[in-house]
């Protein structure tokens, strides 16, 4: 995350935890466009800058219209027959239905590209990847913010010291049981082997319920109906290091059949989307976007084996070594949760928010809400006064 959207009490939450905010800073870049199936430099000419920001224009108002539908949750999603069809698109076919193509480059490099191939996507669902928030920010109309010191760890670094002993640092849940009346849950550490018991009136879950993170968690038929329709993606993020990577660029993905002009052509899962120059030490920033199965070693393999076909293919000189090196890797896991439009057009969303205090659970995160920091924490506004209620 580089920035976070000032929605709901965002500042205030910064502001609690004595966590200064300050604007953002960037480095400027020159991108290159590149299929890095063959390794070829591409022709592809953006849009200019006034037909993208009209474009995005009207997708922010577009968005407008379903915004209280999809943020902070699905808490006001329509039923099933009153889905508005424009929805259940793929968003490529709603870009060029409204005319907004030249938007759809800004929304895949930004944060669109978290679904993988946008255009592929439904638009409901690149609609929570790249919003009216999302859209508002670009275009000047909603402020963003960040870390007076451009470092997100502060902020949580600030929030681990205000619960001190309350955090179970790796820890996983290992047994649960779940009734109406309560739940009882069983964390082991997974360095050092200790075993904890909670007992609570209440439980609130905010990881993301994959087949892995869940399956001690007691569930009943209803939850795993549910949790079992979810497709997600992963990506993984990194700080990487060669000679042959040029200061000051963007290599940028796509395939061959995007040049010219075409924007709503992008690569389909696995793939890395592009190495960014960060302006320090020839460090370049590098990310992936990959299906339920690509896991940190292969993100890493795919992105040296994209680096070595640009080499190879006379984009980039040929350093003394070619091997990347590693300065930092993070697996962001499973993120942008969907399903299909079947189950949509079959009642999925009223089905995942009626397990909202169901066996004394609640819960949070993406998978309910949006992958937006911000967003998250005004989803939770509402979700915890509901938790806690009676206690």
């Amino acid at each position: 995350m580089q920035s976070f959207i000032d929605t709901g009490n965002a500042t205030g939450f910064f502001e609690r935890l004595g966590v200064p905010t300050g604007p953002l800073g960037r480095v400027g870049t020159t991108t290159r466009y590149v299929d890095f199936v063959s390794g070829a430099e591409l022709n592809f000419t953006g849009p200019a800058a006034a037909n993208a920001s009209a474009a995005l224009s009207k997708y922010r108002q577009l968005c407008e219209e379903w915004e209280d539908m999809l943020l902070p949750g699905y808490f006001n999603f329509p039923e099933p027959a009153d889905i508005p069809g424009d929805m259940l698109l793929p968003f490529g076919e709603f870009a060029t239905k409204h005319g907004i193509e030249a938007a759809v480059p800004t929304i895949f490099r930004s944060t669109g590209l978290g679904v993988g191939n946008v255009s592929k996507q439904l638009t409901v669902y690149v609609m929570q990847a790249f919003g009216a928030q999302m859209a508002r920010a670009l275009l000047g109309l909603q402020a963003s913010f960040g870390p007076a010191s451009n470092r997100n760890q502060d902020l949580y670094d600030a929030a681990a010291a205000t619960l001190g002993d309350d955090v179970l640092f790796s820890s996983i849940v290992t047994e649960s049981s779940r009734s109406d009346t309560g739940v009882t849950v069983t964390a082991t550490n997974q360095k050092t082997g200790a075993v904890t018991h909670i007992t609570a009136k209440r439980l609130l879950i905010a990881i993301s319920p994959t087949p892995g993170n869940i399956e001690a968690l007691d569930l009943d038929e209803a939850e795993k109906s549910v949790f079992s329709k979810f497709q997600y993606s992963r990506i993984q993020a990194g700080i990487v290091s060669n000679a042959a990577l040029p200061v000051n660029f963007s290599i940028s993905n796509l395939p061959a059949t995007a040049a010219p002009n075409n924007y709503i052509i992008y690569p389909d899962v696995n793939f890395t989307v592009r190495w960014d120059y960060i302006g320090a030490d020839k460090y370049f920033r590098v990310m992936t976007i990959g299906d339920e199965n690509l896991g940190g070693c292969a993100a890493q393999k795919l992105v040296q084996t994209d680096f070595d076909r640009l080499i190879g293919s006379g984009i980039m000189d040929t350093p003394a070594s070619t091997k990347l090196q590693w300065v930092d890797f993070a697996d962001h896991g499973p993120m942008h949760f969907r399903v299909s439009a079947a189950d949509l057009k079959a009642g999925f969303v009223q089905d995942q928010y009626a397990l909202q205090g169901k066996r004394s659970t609640w819960y949070t995160g993406g998978a309910f809400s949006v992958q937006f920091q911000t967003t998250l924490w005004e989803f939770n506004d509402v979700i915890l006064p509901d938790l806690v209620a009676g206690l």
